[in-house]
């Protein structure tokens, strides 16, 4: 794969990249980049994280070094979204999940690592860092950076100022050239291009994927069951789900449904086929998301028939995953009691 294909792999299904002249660069420069994603092990994981591990799938096949890290004393520190003694258990869920996805996806995870924050976040030049970059902004900038990620309160807890300046440290810590998230994490990454030049390190390159609308429409959030569908859902609950979801016909905003076939099924699958009777219609494949996109668009697809689809490709990825955690109730219980 030559550096032009591995830049529009890497771009492809992206919001924004800061900056695509600095990602070419590194390509050039390096044969296998380093990137990394964190996620703070609190609710269960849920379709939407979809999106960013096909993603994670993208930069193992461009050839990086991709660090997961499990960021568990951030899960604590952003309001206690995750009691301290559950911790652990959270965090061997969050990476056996991912590893079952990304197994389910046929991932070579042959240059992925996991690490978990707290063996390595309390270390001297990690606390050190931390604390002078605190001398260099604001609460309100620190606030304001990291408002699409942290649940600030009318008394907001320290521990969610110390949230964002931690993961800017990780970029540090973990020795990455690309900090990888959704487009909610933007904030933060931005704040930090500004502060880690002044204490003495690069900035990060900068890549963004776009949040999936939820099922009742706005983001899919782990704390509302109504918008999500989670990764263990039984066959039955997740097409129920699917089928009682926000898919207006002919409407495209908000639509969840649609939205995930744009970035998540047909970047993983490359098409879509549509089961129906004969009199309406009968069977389509698509090949493209912009041919289907037209036809929801003119009411020649219609919603039930476009979910009925998709419930059933995500029944098949998922049904491996639930299988290993069937095995794994125990973990279950202990994490989510």
């Amino acid at each position: 794969m030559d550096k032009k294909d591995i830049f529009e792999l890497i771009k492809r299904g992206t919001e924004e990249i800061i900056t695509e002249g600095d990602l070419k660069e590194l390509l050039k420069e390096k044969k296998h980049p380093s990137a990394y994603i964190g996620y703070a092990p609190t609710g269960k994981l849920h379709a939407g994280h979809l999106i960013p591990l096909l993603k994670v799938a993208d930069f193992l096949e461009a050839g990086f070094k991709f660090k997961f890290l499990i960021a568990n004393l951030h899960a604590h520190l952003d309001d206690r979204k995750s009691p301290w003694e559950l911790l652990d258990a959270r965090s061997v869920y969050y990476q056996e999940m991912v590893q079952a996805v990304l197994k389910a996806m046929k991932v070579d995870t042959s240059n992925l690592s996991f690490v978990k924050g707290s063996d390595f976040q309390t270390n001297g030049d990690y606390v050190l860092d931390v604390l002078r970059m605190s001398s260099i902004t604001t609460l309100s900038r620190t606030r304001r950076a990291a408002s699409e990620v942290v649940r600030f309160g009318e008394e907001p807890k320290m521990g969610g100022f110390f949230y964002p300046l931690m993961q800017i440290e990780d970029c540090v810590a973990l020795d990455i050239d690309v900090a990888f998230g959704g487009i909610d994490q933007r904030g933060i990454y931005m704040l930090g291009r500004e502060l880690l030049p002044e204490i003495g390190h690069k900035k990060p390159i900068c890549v963004f994927t776009p949040l999936l609308p939820g099922l009742t429409g706005g983001k899919m959030s782990s704390s509302n069951e109504k918008s999500k569908i989670d990764l263990l859902d039984d066959k039955k609950t997740l097409s129920q789900k699917i089928g009682s979801a926000y898919c207006k016909e002919g409407e495209v905003k908000e639509n969840g449904i649609l939205a995930f076939v744009e970035h998540f099924i047909f970047p993983f699958k490359n098409s879509l086929e549509i089961d129906r009777p004969e009199k309406f219609g009968g069977n389509k494949r698509y090949d493209k998301f912009e041919t289907l996109k037209r036809d929801f668009i003119a009411k020649k697809l219609h919603p039930m028939d476009l979910k009925n689809s998709v419930a059933k490709e995500l029944n098949e990825l998922l049904e491996p995953v639930r299988k290993k955690f069937e095995k794994r109730e125990d973990l279950l219980r202990e994490a989510y009691p």
